[in-house]
Formats: C-alpha cells, sequence, structure tokens
C-alpha cells in the first residue's frame, strides 16, 4: 500500500510540474505557436499594429518558436471569443499549434486596456494573462513587456526583449556610438563628437557606457552616463587607453594601456582610482573579458607568435593559453554563464567566423560560417543569445542568433556601418 501511495504522489508532483522547453538542448524542435493580432480600431489603430508587428517579431527573433502563419488559422477568430471556455481548441490542434496568444482591448474605469492571455492546446487552459494600460506611445514597449512573460513561462528564464545594444556606427566619416533595441528599432545617437568613438561596453547596472574617444588627439578612455547625458575621462594616458570592461560587481575595470610601451592588460580600482598592472609580456596584451564571478578575465596576446585567447585570474595570477588551433584568434567574451568564451577567429581562407570554446574541456565549436566575414560577438544578458557583426549582405551590420549558432536575423537598418556591439545587461526598466 505505502508503494501505491507513494506512486501516486509522484506521478501527482509530475504531472503538476511546469516542463519548461529544454533550450540548452540544441536539438530542440522550435515550439509550434499561433499568435492573433490584436484587432485594430479607430485612433489606437497604428499604435495597435505596431504592437502586434513588435510582438510577431519577437516570436520570429526568440528563435525557439514556429510562429505559425495567419494564413493558416481555420478558427473564426471572433466567434470564439477569448476564454478557455469558447475557444475551440480542436481547430488550433489541427493546423498544429501548441501554444495560442490571443488578446483584446477593453475600457475600463475611462483607460484602455490591453488583455493578453495565452493558451496550451493540449490542456486546453490559459496559463498567462497579463493586463496592461495602453498608450500609443507604449505600444512596443508593452509588446516586449508581453514577449518576456511569454519566453519566461516556457523556459523558466528572462527574456530580452526589453535589453538593449550599443555599438558603433560608422557614415559619413563619423564613427558615433548608438543604442538600439535587439529588434533593430528604436535607434538612438548617444556619442556624436566629430571625433572616431570606439568600443563601447556597459557598466553592469546599465547606466552608463565606457568607451575610447580621440576626441582630444588620444585614444581615451571615457565613461558616458546615461541619465545626465555627461561624459567623463576615465583613463588618458599617453598612447592605448583602450578595451574598457567593468567588473561583475562595477567596482574594477579592466582595459589596455600602452604606458609602459607595450600594449598591456590593467586594472583600474573605481574608488581608489589605484591602476594595477596584470601582463608583464614582450606580446601585446588586449581585450580583457571579465568572467561572471569576477574571477577570472580573458584576453587576447600574441606572446606565442600569433594572437589567442588566454585567461588568468583577476589579480593576473596563472596567466595560460587555451586556444591552440588557427593563427589569428581575438575579441573574447566570457558567456553571462560561465561556461563558454566567445571569440573571432580568421581561417585558412582568411575569412573571419565566430567560434566558441568550451572552458571546462577546450572543445571549440564553430558558430558561423561561409557568409561574409562574422566578428566582434557578445552575449545576451541570460546567455541564450548572441549578437555579432557580419558582412554577409555587403557591409558590416548587427545579426542576432542563438548561443549555437541558430536563428541568424540581421536586426540592423539605416545607412553606414555597423562595429563592435555590446549587449546590455537587464535594464532597471524591466
Amino acid at each position: 500500500m505505502r508503494r501505491v501511495v507513494i506512486f501516486l504522489l509522484l506521478s501527482f508532483l509530475l504531472v503538476g510540474a511546469r516542463q519548461y522547453l529544454d533550450i540548452n538542448n540544441p536539438d530542440m524542435r522550435p515550439y509550434p505557436i499561433a499568435f492573433v493580432p490584436v484587432n485594430p480600431s479607430g485612433e489606437l489603430s497604428d499604435s495597435i499594429k505596431e504592437f502586434n508587428e513588435t510582438l510577431n517579431n519577437d516570436i520570429e527573433l526568440a528563435g525557439i518558436f514556429k510562429n505559425l502563419s495567419p494564413k493558416s488559422f481555420t478558427a473564426d477568430l471572433l466567434r470564439e471569443g477569448f476564454s478557455d471556455k469558447t475557444i475551440q481548441f480542436q481547430n488550433w490542434a489541427d493546423i498544429g499549434a501548441d501554444g495560442l496568444i490571443k488578446g483584446f482591448l477593453a475600457e475600463e474605469g475611462g483607460k484602455i486596456k490591453l488583455d493578453m492571455r495565452l493558451f496550451e492546446v493540449g490542456t486546453q487552459k490559459m496559463v498567462l494573462n497579463k493586463v496592461y494600460t495602453f498608450e500609443a506611445d507604449k505600444a512596443r514597449y508593452l509588446a516586449h513587456s508581453f514577449a518576456n512573460e511569454i519566453y519566461k513561462y516556457y523556459t523558466g528564464e528572462r527574456g530580452i526583449f526589453l535589453t538593449k545594444i550599443v555599438f558603433v556606427r560608422k557614415y559619413m566619416g563619423e564613427h558615433s556610438i548608438n543604442i538600439v533595441d535587439i529588434d533593430g528599432e528604436n535607434e538612438q545617437k548617444i556619442i556624436s563628437n566629430g571625433s572616431i568613438n570606439i568600443l563601447p561596453s556597459w557598466h553592469p547596472s546599465g547606466g552608463s557606457i565606457l568607451y575610447t574617444s580621440f576626441i582630444n588627439h588620444n585614444p581615451d578612455l571615457f565613461e558616458f552616463n546615461l541619465s545626465t547625458k555627461i561624459s567623463r575621462v576615465v583613463s588618458n594616458f599617453s598612447g592605448l587607453n583602450v578595451g574598457g570592461q567593468y567588473s561583475p560587481d562595477g567596482k574594477k575595470i579592466a582595459l589596455t594601456l600602452s604606458r609602459d610601451d607595450n600594449s598591456e592588460i590593467y586594472l583600474i580600482d573605481v574608488g581608489t582610482n589605484k591602476y594595477t598592472r596584470l601582463t608583464k609580456d614582450w606580446g601585446i596584451d588586449s581585450s580583457p573579458s571579465w568572467s561572471p564571478d569576477g574571477k577570472k578575465i580573458a584576453f587576447v596576446s600574441n606572446r606565442s607568435g600569433n594572437p589567442h585567447i588566454y585567461i588568468m585570474n583577476a589579480d593576473g595570477s596563472d596567466q595560460k593559453r587555451i586556444t591552440f588551433k588557427g593563427t589569428y584568434n581575438q575579441t573574447p567574451k566570457w558567456s553571462p554563464r560561465g561556461d563558454r568564451i566567445l571569440f573571432t577567429a580568421r581561417d585558412e581562407r582568411n575569412v573571419f567566423d565566430i567560434f566558441y570554446i568550451d572552458v571546462a574541456t577546450l572543445e571549440i565549436k564553430r558558430l558561423t560560417q561561409d557568409q561574409g566575414n562574422n566578428m566582434e560577438p557578445s552575449f545576451s544578458p541570460n546567455g541564450q543569445y548572441i549578437v555579432f557583426t557580419s558582412t554577409r549582405s555587403g557591409s558590416s551590420q548587427l545579426y542576432i542568433m542563438t548561443k549555437d549558432g541558430l536563428n541568424q536575423r540581421r536586426i540592423s537598418k539605416g545607412k553606414g556601418e555597423c562595429l563592435t556591439p555590446a549587449w546590455s545587461p537587464f535594464l532597471k526598466e524591466e
């Protein structure tokens, strides 16, 4: 009898437990989902269309869903309503949908409310319901917010649809620092001073940007406060002050300086402004990248004769080479999960592509191939996506893919080239 009780208890727990999509399995099959666009009406028509387009694009961009075409829908969308008691789920099952997204506008207390719902077709139940006060200028924000809710429901992890990307836009002789939403919309120029500005990176709070500028006729490191819109000098030794990267706790900055007639990795203590030299080698050391626990730093060095990826402890000790394939490896970026380091490598055809190395096994996997030069990768804050640059369409543009190289999509728009993107942390507005 006891065994029967235990079996029934385990069965109940297994049935009741939330089953998430295994997004860490590279062989995961995309989850079929149907999104019924919210019906645009009246003076809010344009903004509702913007909401629909943004949410639909987020579903596509996620790379874990199979977004079913509205042309395949057979249900009477208006007659079946928005309740799990009235929706004809068999119609959705017949077209292969496992998930169903529907929403509607309603007036409540003199305000327009947007009621968004997610249903599981198999269980015929509403599993997610979010009601937003709808204003025309919030259409994109609300779409990204609901996309985050959907992503979290299916994966158990935070979505990245309200994060941003900072990058350099090179156009008409200008190198400006720009910020853009991850779908390529809402691009804003934040640094434009008539000079060359390069290598932007984020403070872990998302409140400021480090970058190098030649505005004072020397590559000096600056920090731009996104709230006050004011830049301050961080490091301005004669020679290189480049590649500034905040530690995960924001207390230190790793950067490359050439103050000693050679490019070396240094740390700046943010509180005391004390400089500590970490590398002391004849080779060129550059491009520091922090591990997520702040205990290690990946960097590039040519001390072995060619540029390769190295790692060291955050105090400069135990420096060791980790890439032994190829002859030109650069731009390391540590995963927020601590398990991988992205890098750019030049192959035997003199083509640049993106690879990652498993930190534990040192196994290397290629993520891009046969589509122009692909460079300068940066992880999303949940570690599931990568932004990078590619020349596959001609000039260097921004692309996004999953961490395993799937669902590669161009996101940048406009004229000129896009260089050195860096994905933001999760931001306060989320």
